[in-house]
């Protein structure tokens, strides 16, 4: 585990950029739903190199954690401190940043510690970085606002069927994952069905279930 701390800084240093990109952006004026995609990207690259790097889920876990607290403590005590993301660039109500790095710890958890399936789990966290991040793409593209769209969770199902072919086996399990998480994420956050919920904790947490249920059949 310690000749891994390279590593968890490595990773640590990626997200932090990403973050500090985000609050760049949005200072000059970026729409928020687009410049906290940029943290979304960085936080895909971590989630990715935990399988890369890392041979147990130990530093994963902390990561994850630390990043909980990190951003639980910001928004408590500095919430302009990660404006990019979430902050005061959003609702106090809505707590994304939080939520992105905290689900990780179930996610983890269940899908790495306890069954031995890192790479579902790691998966399942890349559908919420990387499949929600190209739908806020497009739908600045498409829509110009924060909108959930046809479009956008097209490109979201096309980039979580991609994710699924490179990391989860049998790739049928995947793309049944790949299509909930794609529900999820247009069923709930502040602008989907269910403006209660966060999409950051939905879409991992409901893929997991589908692809860990399907597999258990």
């Amino acid at each position: 585990m310690i000749s891994e701390i390279p590593y968890a800084i490595i990773i640590s240093g990626i997200a932090l950029v990403g973050l500090w990109t985000s609050n760049i952006l949005y200072d000059l004026k970026v729409p928020h739903y687009l410049s906290r995609k940029i943290g979304h990207s960085a936080g895909g690259v971590g989630f990715l190199l935990f399988g890369v790097f890392f041979k147990s889920a130990f530093w994963p876990i902390l990561l994850s954690a630390l990043f909980t607290l990190l951003f639980g403590a910001a928004r408590i005590f500095r919430p302009n401190t990660f404006r990019g993301v979430g902050g005061s660039g959003r609702s106090q109500k809505v707590v994304a940043e939080i939520w992105f790095a905290g689900v990780a710890l179930p996610v983890l958890l269940i899908g790495w510690l306890w069954l031995d399936k890192p790479f579902i789990a790691i998966a399942c966290l890349l559908f919420m970085a990387w499949g929600d991040c190209v739908t806020g793409l497009i739908r600045h593209r498409v829509y110009g606002r924060a909108v959930k769209g046809l479009w956008g969770s097209l490109g979201m199902l096309l980039v979580c069927l991609t994710i699924s072919l490179g990391l989860i086996k049998p790739f049928w399990a995947g793309a049944f994952g790949s299509i909930m998480a794609t529900a999820a994420e247009w069923s709930f956050g502040d602008v989907g069905i269910f403006k209660w919920g966060d999409d950051n904790w939905a879409i991992p947490l409901v893929s997991l279930a589908s692809i860990l249920g399907v597999l258990s059949i």
